[in-house]
């Protein structure tokens, strides 16, 4: 059978934060209640409804490793996030979730990392996080519908990325460069349709704001076009080393 990998983070930590409450527990003392029997209840209501949507895949739950290369290419990527608190029970339903469904973990990336590299043709992707977009293939949304994103539209979804940064992530792309950008709907981008009429527009593109980027940096254009690419690059099929347990970092268009 194909497989749907399902990216389950996301749904994982948000049923989390609903399911936990805050009580009194004396004048001057609250505390926090967190159910994690409500979480489990809701991730399997989840889960029952996308294995009925794709009844002839295997439900493959991806999680992501305690270790992240990101960190090491961006050493600020998603510190906007440090300090903030999970849920009490996440990590007891990251371990529920391990011992009751069929589970994928690779050393130093993200689970949406994990569902790029395994998916292959006749699979499906499941994730709440559009970031999966830059992944070429067959989409399963939540609602039922797949959504087939093709190879040129996932390349442009991964460009565009690059240089708007992911605000939610913490790296930030071109200083002032947002999803509406005029350059967006220029035609110099629009007919971009291989890796490397890409890769020289963003090339171009942070040449251009040389001045912005190193102020806001201390990095030159040239390095931080290829930072910037790293942190956004959800890895595909053929760019993780299972012998040696780590991903193949990006080196732009070969």
């Amino acid at each position: 059978m194909s497989t749907a990998w399902i990216d389950i983070e996301a749904d994982a930590f948000g049923v989390s934060k609903v399911h936990e409450y805050v009580i009194q527990t004396g004048e001057y003392r609250f505390s926090y209640e967190s159910r994690l029997d409500f979480c489990i209840k809701d991730l399997e209501k989840l889960l029952e409804r996308l294995q009925g949507f794709a009844p002839q895949h295997d439900l493959m739950i991806c999680l992501g490793h305690s270790t992240n290369f990101r960190y090491g290419v961006y050493p600020r990527y998603k510190s906007n996030r440090r300090g903030l608190r999970r849920a009490a029970c996440y990590d007891s339903l990251r371990k529920w979730l391990q011992a009751n469904y069929s589970n994928c973990v690779l050393k130093g990336v993200e689970a949406d990392d994990v569902v790029g590299v395994m998916y292959q043709p006749g699979d499906l992707i499941y994730s709440p996080d559009k970031d999966l977009r830059t992944i070429a293939g067959d989409h399963l949304l939540v609602d039922g519908t797949i959504m087939t994103v093709p190879q040129l539209e996932a390349d442009r979804a991964f460009f565009k990325q690059v240089m708007t940064g992911d605000s939610s992530d913490g790296y930030g792309g071109i200083p002032n460069v947002g999803g509406s950008h005029k350059m967006f709907a220029s035609e110099e981008w629009l007919t971009c349709k291989t890796e490397q009429q890409f890769w020289t527009f963003v090339e171009m593109q942070y040449h251009r704001n040389a001045a912005k980027i190193r102020e806001k940096y201390a990095e030159d254009a040239t390095r931080m076009a290829l930072v910037m690419a790293r942190c956004a690059r959800i890895l595909r099929r053929g760019e993780y080393d299972f012998d040696n347990e780590k991903p193949v970092l990006w080196e732009g268009p070969s």
